[in-house]
Formats: C-alpha cells, structure tokens, sequence
C-alpha cells in the first residue's frame, strides 16, 4: 500500500464519520478545516512530547520511574494520530506527499553531505 492509498482511505473514513466538516464553500470553509487539522496535529505532537518528555525526566535526570519502554505503546498510539493528521491534512490540500517526501529526502541528501 502506498501513501496515496492511505491518503484516501484515511478521507474516506474521515468524509463518512465527519460529513459536515468536509462541506466546503470556500477559501474560508477551508482555511478553517486546515486550522483545526493543525492544531489537532500539534496536540497529538505534544502528547508524544510529554511521554518522551517523562521517559527523559526519569531515565537522564533520575526523577521518576518512567523509562521509554513503559510509554511505548502510548508513544505508538500518539505518533499513529500524528500520521493520520498529517494524512487528513494531505487530503484536505491535494497534496502529493509521496512526491514531495522524495523530492526532499533529495534536498537533504545535498544538504547533510559533507
């Protein structure tokens, strides 16, 4: 499966349980999709923070008990939520994002060669 396909089956799945929020009239409707998608992408991102947060507090720093394989499961639960944002947020946009991850991984390659 590529990533398209996981594109539009995460906009399937998100256009049948959500409809009224893929009812889109114009720039604004839109801006405003894509303003609520990234702030549920950022919330998502800081929930994997703060596991990461805690399993540094207690495993570098001594405070706590918490070490990384303890939040592990939650960690793979977050980062899941974070693809799929980023997969709505994909979907809302058209974005090709097989296209571009390759174009950049290119770019990065020229910038991080010694």
């Amino acid at each position: 499966m590529d990533i398209r396909e996981l594109i539009e089956m995460q906009l399937a799945f998100s256009k049948e349980k959500f409809p009224r929020f893929w009812v889109i009239d114009d720039e604004k409707d839109l801006v405003l999709r894509l303003e609520y998608l990234t702030n549920a992408l950022a919330g998502e991102v800081g929930e994997a923070a703060n596991l990461v947060k805690k399993a540094v507090r207690s495993t570098v720093y001594g405070h706590g008990d918490v070490k990384l394989e303890d939040v592990r499961e939650a960690l793979e639960e977050e980062i899941t939520d974070v693809f799929i944002y980023t997969l709505t947020i994909a979907g809302l946009l058209g974005l090709d994002l097989e296209k571009s991850y390759l174009a950049k991984l290119e770019k990065n390659k020229k910038r991080f060669t010694p």
